[in-house]
């Protein structure tokens, strides 16, 4: 770790983010009314704001407060409303909580990446990468193939509910709210709350998985969808028997 003369240093930089008001839009759902004030404060107040990252960082300390979200349920258009599964859960967490991940993202983005530690074929989660970028990488793979008479060969996989399962930091609590009502308070004993900012951790977790050593083979790698491909020849594809 660095010393913390330099944390202390990155996160008053920060202060030109605040003031420029780039660092939380008005309406991203948060569990409190954090976002709303933090875009009213003045800048001597954003100095003393500043204090409660240092503070964190110094002491190593995320309050328990923090680690509390509301879950609301967000309907998945054409699925049936009776089913649980019809529902995205989004978790709704503490505004300046938000705002210190924010904080540690950055850093932690800054050594991920600067060290090598994410592979490149992965785009999920990362500056200057997106979802269609790998598409793309896929289609000009194939469009080359067009032109060479070769096909192009990809498997896709998507872990289901897999940011439910991916083990996190310990003491996360919710609870689920569904119109008016609220449920009991509940631990959450895996999965990362779809609503945090340190999402770029399940690239982290996941940065180990096997990587083609057959020649020819690509890898592109989204978060959780992964897709290998390749192209092949006309020779090498299996063709089904007839009337099939």
């Amino acid at each position: 770790m660095e010393p913390f003369s330099k944390r202390q240093e990155y996160v008053e930089n920060l202060e030109e983010t605040f003031v420029e008001r780039q660092a939380i839009p008005y309406k991203h759902p948060v569990a409190d009314h954090s976002n709303a004030t933090i875009k009213c404060f003045s800048i001597p107040l954003l100095s003393l704001l500043v204090a409660i990252p240092n503070a964190r960082l110094k002491n190593c300390y995320f309050p328990p407060d923090w680690k509390e979200a509301e879950v609301i349920g967000i309907h998945k258009l054409g699925k049936p409303r009776d089913l649980p599964a019809s529902f995205r859960p989004v978790s709704l967490l503490s505004g300046l909580g938000k705002l210190f991940e924010k904080i540690l993202k950055t850093r932690l983005s800054d050594h991920l990446l600067g060290k090598g530690l994410i592979i490149d074929e992965q785009f999920g989660f990362r500056p200057a990468h997106s979802c269609p970028q790998q598409v793309l990488r896929l289609v000009e793979c194939m469009s080359e193939g067009f032109e060479t008479e070769r096909s192009t060969v990809a498997v896709f996989f998507d872990v289901a509910k897999i940011f439910d399962r991916v083990w996190h930091a310990a003491n996360r609590h919710f609870t689920f709210k569904h119109e008016r009502t609220h449920s009991t308070r509940r631990l959450v004993r895996a999965g990362v709350p779809q609503g945090s900012t340190l999402s770029l951790l399940y690239s982290a977790y996941t940065n180990d998985i096997s990587r083609p050593s057959s020649s020819g083979i690509q890898l592109a790698l989204f978060a959780d969808d992964t897709a290998p491909f390749t192209e092949v020849g006309i020779e090498h594809l299996i063709h089904p028997p007839e009337g099939h």
